[in-house]
């Protein structure tokens, strides 16, 4: 953590180090708290450009505070927006085991249903295609309708390889909202995705707006633009 030398609960002191910082005129910037400061990861400020200057920043005490609150974002976006992150990685932090065992009643129940429904012929056509061996055609060349016990059989195995890839199994019902299904459906570990999202990406990437990136002052506040 950098040593801050600013007295963060002093606005005038954090308006006096970014004027210096920034080479503008103290008395043409403004401060105020910034609606950041929801995340409940410290204050933030956000300095302006009296006069409708184009220029923008946030500003926060020190690294520490950059990552609480890049960490708090991100979690926030986890929960609103997954579909936002890279499918691999949200695939990463869910419990894929969970996740097909929280699906397997529904899918089987389905599929028990839609067999039940299907005509003798096409049923006995799937039932050898999965493996099993389906009983001879009699004299007519017809079938017997399929027992119960060959139904589930064969509605387990179609539901496990259904789910032998369970994201795949909700993006094609869902589409882009399949993480989001899927993260209610199993949860997800938000700590741990937060944090590989910060680390690999940095603060930055989420708190920057403008270019994605933080810089620190002399005295070791954090800011970065955001227009």
């Amino acid at each position: 953590m950098s040593k801050t030398q600013v007295d963060f609960t002093d606005d005038e002191a954090v308006l006096a180090e970014m004027a210096a910082e920034l080479d503008i005129d103290p008395d043409e910037l403004g401060i105020k708290e910034s609606h950041l400061g929801h995340f409940d990861a410290g204050t933030v400020y956000e300095i302006t450009i009296k006069g409708g200057g184009r220029k923008e920043w946030n500003v926060v005490e020190n690294d520490d505070a950059e990552r609480e609150l890049a960490l708090a974002i991100v979690k926030q976006d986890l929960e609103q927006e997954p579909e936002n992150f890279n499918k691999d990685f949200i695939e990463s932090h869910i419990d894929m085991d969970r996740l097909r065992r929280e699906l397997h009643s529904d899918v089987l129940n389905s599929n028990e249903e839609r067999l039940r429904d299907e005509r003798p012929d096409d049923f006995w056509k799937e039932y050898e295609r999965q493996g099993f061996d389906a009983p001879e055609e009699d004299e007519d060349g017809d079938r017997p309708d399929p027992e119960d016990s060959q139904i589930e059989e064969l509605a387990e195995k179609q539901t496990e390889e259904e789910l032998r890839d369970p994201m795949q199994y909700l993006d094609d019902i869902y589409g882009d909202d399949a993480a989001q299904e899927a993260i209610k459906i199993a949860g997800i570990d938000i700590d741990a995705a937060a944090e590989e999202a910060v680390n690999t990406d940095g603060a930055g990437h989420f708190l920057s707006s403008y270019d994605g990136s933080t810089s620190e002052t002399k005295n070791g506040l954090v800011y970065w633009r955001t227009n």
